[in-house]
């Protein structure tokens, strides 16, 4: 990575850009060199030092906020026939199901959960009560994942029964029914944050589930270890932690973490960790 680059950048808003992946961050770069219309990155650098608003672009650009309602159909398969329904037959009658989707972007992920949830419990003649912890560093993306409010282009993998039941159409909009949101909370969180283990309204962590997909791979390895470590430190001593297809090689050499298929990116807390020093 381009130390120049790092320095121009840090000169114009406090921001540790260091700690993204080289190779993410340098698409980044290139694709803003693109767009403002410069010769390469000398000039790219004269440019974003004498302009602050190009400098906040070029850090929103590297908070990716794509995202989609049911989004990978193995995992979330495997959570609707097994491993929600385990985590909810655990709890007792005054038990509640904690769940953190930790880079929840503009909300899909966390409302799937809901989704799956709300239809397992229609099932079950024992009721289960569930929090939806989602935090982002986005705050864009938060706006509209606490709206709830989606195009007919984002809701294409949810189920027509899902669909009525949980949204409510206005025109060309869909939006999350109250019955889905009131589990579910939305606040900006930073992974990296070193001061803090889980986000503020978790009080105590102690999860049952936490998602944390497609975010890790954005960041230099011993960040990706920092971050892991954080969540299986706040995890249930049987929690379960599911990450995305890319960064399941390296989450699986995580001493902290059981894989628990080969065939999936879903990962169970090791008891060890909790006797560590």
């Amino acid at each position: 990575m381009d130390n120049d680059l790092i320095q121009s950048i840090q000169s114009v808003i406090d921001f540790d850009i260091s700690k993204f992946d080289d190779a993410f961050f340098i698409k980044a770069v290139e694709n803003r060199i693109a767009i403002v219309k410069v010769n390469g990155i000398s000039e790219y650098i004269q440019h974003l030092s004498n302009n602050i608003d190009e400098a906040n672009k070029l850090l929103q650009s590297l908070y990716i906020t794509h995202t989609e309602f049911f989004r990978n159909p193995l995992t979330f398969a495997h959570l609707e026939e097994w491993i929600l329904p385990l985590l909810m037959n655990r709890k007792s009658d005054k038990g509640e199901l904690r769940i953190w989707s930790a880079g929840c972007s503009t909300g899909q992920e966390a409302y799937s959960i809901a989704m799956l949830i709300e239809n397992l419990n229609s099932r079950e003649q024992k009721k289960v009560r569930y929090r939806i912890i989602a935090t982002d560093v986005s705050e864009s993306a938060l706006i509209k994942a606490k709206t709830g409010e989606y195009n007919e282009k984002d809701i294409q993998k949810i189920r027509v029964k899902d669909l009525n039941e949980f949204f409510v159409k206005f025109g060309e909009t869909y939006k999350v029914s109250p019955q889905l949101k009131q589990h579910v909370s939305f606040s900006t969180y930073d992974l990296l944050d070193n001061l803090s283990s889980s986000p503020q309204e978790s009080i105590f962590g102690n999860f049952d589930l936490i998602i944390c997909s497609n975010v890790l791979f954005y960041y230099k390895l011993r960040y990706q270890r920092f971050i892991i470590k954080k969540l299986v430190g706040v995890m249930d001593e049987k929690g379960y932690l599911i990450t995305g297809e890319a960064e399941k090689y390296n989450v699986e050499k995580s001493r902290y973490l059981n894989m628990v298929s080969t065939s999936s990116t879903i990962f169970q807390s090791k008891k060890e960790m909790r006797y560590e020093t």
